[in-house]
């Protein structure tokens, strides 16, 4: 379950509508590294297909990253297919791995 996750202080899950627990953001505010004092807003979409469809994320914060392409599309192999929370988790550490210098083949929208 999502509201079991046990996430670093640095980031938040906000529900902007509590009905619909199919779509929320993900809020990540790094407090060491590289990304230090800056904020990233990710936005998850999961569809009815779930769990047969990996969840789709979004960066909605321009950011240069590896794992992040100029439109914002997420690329993690978890994606793939993944529990909500997995992804989640994922994308929280995918910010605090930046410089890895290896991007990963698979965007969250399956390109």
């Amino acid at each position: 379950d999502i509201n079991e996750l046990n996430l670093p202080k640095t980031c938040e899950i906000e529900f902007s509508d509590q009905d619909d627990l199919l779509h929320f953001r993900l809020l990540i505010c790094p407090d060491e590294g590289f990304y230090k004092g800056g904020k990233f807003v990710f936005s998850f979409k999961v569809s009815q297909g779930y769990p047969h469809d990996p969840p789709k994320v979004k960066c909605e914060t321009m950011v240069y990253h590896p794992n992040i392409d100029l439109e914002g599309n997420v690329c993690l192999n978890i994606l793939r297919w993944a529990t909500v929370p997995a992804a989640v988790a994922t994308t929280a550490a995918g910010v605090a791995a930046a410089g890895s210098g290896r991007p990963l083949a698979r965007r969250s929208d399956g390109m």
